[in-house]
């Protein structure tokens, strides 16, 4: 199925260890990110769901400072995990 896609950027040090994988995979570095990024959603769907919900429940109700505040404290949350992740990668 022929999909668009965007050049996505990558450190330069993990150039290496996606190709490695890649041809271990017998794929593309392209399926060794998607694989990664459905890997990881799939590993913090609790996170995900969470704030996923507290905006449901901020839309519901239309209190647009409540989802202002859930939006921006999950996304700085989010980040926050994800760079703390990142981090014990280096």
């Amino acid at each position: 199925m022929a999909v668009r896609t965007k050049p996505v950027r990558v450190f330069e040090s993990d150039v290496p260890p996606i190709r490695l994988l890649a041809e271990l995979h017998g794929g593309s570095p392209a399926d060794v990110i998607h694989i990664a990024v459905a890997e990881y959603m799939h590993n913090h769907r609790e996170k995900l769901a969470g704030v996923f919900a507290a905006s449901q429940r901020a839309v519901a109700s239309g209190d647009l400072k409540a989802i202002t505040n859930v939006l921006e404290s999950g996304a700085r949350k989010l980040a926050a995990d994800l760079a703390a992740d990142l981090d014990q990668y280096r």
